[in-house]
């Protein structure tokens, strides 16, 4: 079998059972460019590593790589396209670029306070809605990307609850909100026009923020 005819039919497995799997179809697109019109049995270990490595470090992004193939080798041995992985056996640990910061009380208190001061009319998101934002991350522990995406039905402000759609893993969640955050979001809420499914955080032009938006706006505040 050709290499391009299994890499698809393991990708239609995959969203047959009901998984989005668009990472994993463009990694497997690329691998397929890379190692060209083969056959399963042509593709050998040296050019599977070349493809893994890249150009450059070792990043996450090797291992999200190293996954997918991984994921579709075990698919395409168990259906006979396939005698065996070429995949190395030794997964290099990637270089420790990102490093977490728990931000204190006081210098959470001082980066609210901070909010008004960076105010400009060329910015995408007004003061009031980047002040509730960083409340809403704070206080319910949502990914910026979950908390861009609430619409207005989303928020359920009278039970104090968070419907989070289609979140990382392919999960919908509920998220309780304590009073303290409820009452910022019903005072936020009561200024914003719109049906149930528009975005519940809105910028100056009246559109959805983006997560570049956001980050833009979060590195001037810092």
């Amino acid at each position: 079998m050709k290499l391009a005819e299994a890499a698809a039919s393991y990708v239609d497995h995959k969203q047959a059972m009901g998984m989005r799997f668009h990472t994993e179809d463009r990694i497997l697109r690329s691998f397929c460019r890379a190692m060209g019109d083969v056959a399963m049995q042509d593709v050998n270990a040296g050019t599977v590593a070349a493809f893994l490595a890249g150009t450059g470090p070792i990043t996450r992004f090797w291992e999200r790589k190293h996954s997918a193939l991984r994921g579709f080798y075990r698919f395409a041995i168990a259906r006979g396209y396939a005698n065996q992985s070429p995949l190395p056996r030794r997964v290099p640990k990637p270089l420790q670029v990102f490093v977490p910061y728990i931000y204190s009380r006081e210098e959470l208190r001082r980066l609210l306070d901070a909010v008004a001061a960076i105010d400009h009319p060329r910015n995408v998101i007004d003061p009031e809605t980047f002040r509730v934002l960083l409340l809403l991350l704070y206080g319910a522990g949502l990914r910026i990307s979950e908390a861009l995406a609430l619409t207005l039905a989303d928020v359920d402000l009278t039970a104090g609850v968070l419907l989070i759609r289609d979140s990382k893993f392919y999960k919908t969640r509920l998220v309780p909100i304590g009073g303290d955050l409820s009452r910022v979001l019903i005072l936020y809420a009561a200024i914003r026009r719109g049906d149930t499914d528009s975005p519940f955080f809105l910028s100056r032009r009246g559109d959805a923020i983006t997560r570049d938006n956001a980050e833009k706006a979060f590195c001037r505040l810092r």
